[in-house]
This record gives structure tokens, C-alpha cells and sequence, in this order.
């Protein structure tokens, strides 16, 4: 049995067959609670014994967003002589009883892109924080580059949560000092081993934990003039493992 067919023609004898007994009232209340019903049909393995070989039953279900449950079984008696009253058997299926339940909510599936960019790696950067509306969270392992600067001093003026995370270079002593002097969020990372030459080398940012940039390229106006890499990914779930290694990260040391 078609499913769509099925409740239509339970609406249509609601509006058009004012033979089917049935109160006024609920009769209004029913059209508009079936509008924003589904059908489902249910085998059952049992078979029915009704004189016809190989017939089962079926249970027709009537799902209902969770809201309107209530409604939906205050007039589960309407409902059941309405399917009854519909419901055609045929030699395979015949129908045992109807049942009332909430409708499972369809999540929008994510739609995820990934790219790369060789050139003009800055610019790419750029706008990556100017579309952050919420949190821009980066792991860089150098960072002196004024322009991406500038960009986070408006998006801080915005009200955005900012987070850095740099290495512990001489090259980025001033940017530090910039950066908490204008009360940035900063962590640095000391190096480590027994020479001192280990370090915390990402590259990474992180925007409104949807998108994330990460590639070769440290924040620095040296790194405009190298052959550099730059991946982006609006992917949530691999935004996420971003996000988890940030906070790692974040709170080492403490």
C-alpha cells in the first residue's frame, strides 16, 4: 500500500465524505493533525488464518511530530475507526491494529568542503577570520605577521573569543607582548628536549568550530615569498579532532 495514498485518502474522506460519521469538530482537528502525520505499514511475521494462504498481518503506524502527541492520542479512537475505515487488505496483508508514535525530527545532513590553496595564502587567512562571527582559536608556531594581527584586533573589538597558541621563539617575543598587551588570550609553548629544539610546530586555526585553515604556512610576512600550503575544511567532524588537539595543546603546562 502507497504510503502517501494512504493518508491522503484518510484526509480526502475527513473533507469530502460526509458519510463517515464522525464529530464536526474532531473531524477539523483531525485534517490538521493528519497534515502533519506519516504512515508507516509494519509487517508482522504472524499469519492472520483467515482463510487465505500466506496472509499476515500488518500494523499501520501514525507518526506525529513529538508536539502534537498529545492531540494524537486524545483522538487515537478517531484515528483507529479512520484507518480501519481506509485500510484495504489484500491477499498478502491484512490489518491487525494501528498504533500512534512520535516522529523521529530528519537532521539536515551536513554539507562538508575541503580545499587547498598554493598562492596568496595571507589573503586566504584573512578571510577565513573575517567570516568568524563567534570563536577564532590558532596554533601557529610562528606569528608576526601585522596584517592577520589587524584582523584579530577588529574581531577582538567585536567581542569574539580569541585564542593563541604560539611557540616560545625570539621572533615572536614582540607579538606577545602586542598580543597581551591588548588583552589576547595567549599560550606559549616552551620548547623542549634536551637541546631545547623540540617545539610546538602547528599551523593551524580554528573558526566558529566549523572551519579550520592548517597547512605550512606560520603567521609571518617571510612566509608571503615560500612555496607554502594552506588546507581548508568546513567539516565538523573533522573540525572537531582540530578543536581536540587545540585544547590539548591549550592546556599543557598548566
Amino acid at each position: 500500500m502507497v504510503r502517501n495514498a494512504f493518508l491522503k485518502t484518510m484526509i480526502d474522506v475527513l473533507k469530502y465524505n460526509n458519510l463517515y460519521e464522525i464529530n464536526g469538530k474532531n473531524r477539523e482537528h483531525l485534517i490538521r493533525l493528519l497534515g502533519r502525520a506519516r504512515v508507516n505499514f509494519v509487517p508482522q511475521y504472524a499469519f492472520t488464518n483467515h482463510g487465505r494462504s500466506y496472509q499476515h498481518w500488518e500494523i499501520v503506524e501514525l507518526s506525529f511530530p513529538v508536539p502534537l502527541l498529545d492531540a494524537a492520542i486524545k483522538y487515537q479512537s478517531d484515528l483507529d475507526s479512520l484507518v480501519n475505515y481506509v485500510y484495504e487488505e489484500t491477499d498478502e496483508y491484512a490489518l491487525h491494529h494501528m498504533e500512534i508514535k512520535p516522529q523521529v525530527i530528519d537532521a539536515p545532513e551536513e554539507v562538508t568542503e575541503h580545499n587547498v590553496v598554493f598562492n596568496k595564502i595571507q589573503d586566504a587567512i584573512i578571510q577565513g577570520i573575517r567570516d568568524a562571527k563567534f570563536i577564532i582559536w590558532a596554533a601557529v608556531a610562528w606569528f608576526s605577521n601585522d596584517a592577520i594581527y589587524q584582523e584579530l584586533i577588529v574581531k577582538k573589538e567585536q567581542g569574539l573569543s580569541i585564542r593563541i597558541i604560539v611557540s616560545e621563539e625570539e621572533p615572536n617575543k614582540k607579538m606577545i607582548a602586542k598580543l597581551k598587551d591588548n588583552g589576547f588570550n595567549v599560550k606559549v609553548i616552551p620548547k623542549w628536549g634536551v637541546l631545547g629544539h623540540n617545539r610546538m610546530h602547528d599551523k593551524f586555526c580554528i573558526i566558529d568550530m566549523d572551519y579550520v585553515m592548517h597547512g605550512s604556512y606560520n603567521w609571518t610576512s617571510t612566509a608571503n615569498y615560500n612555496k607554502e600550503t594552506l588546507a581548508t575544511a568546513s567539516d565538523h567532524e573533522f573540525v572537531s579532532k582540530f578543536a581536540k588537539e587545540f585544547m590539548t595543546l591549550y592546556n599543557t603546562n598548566n
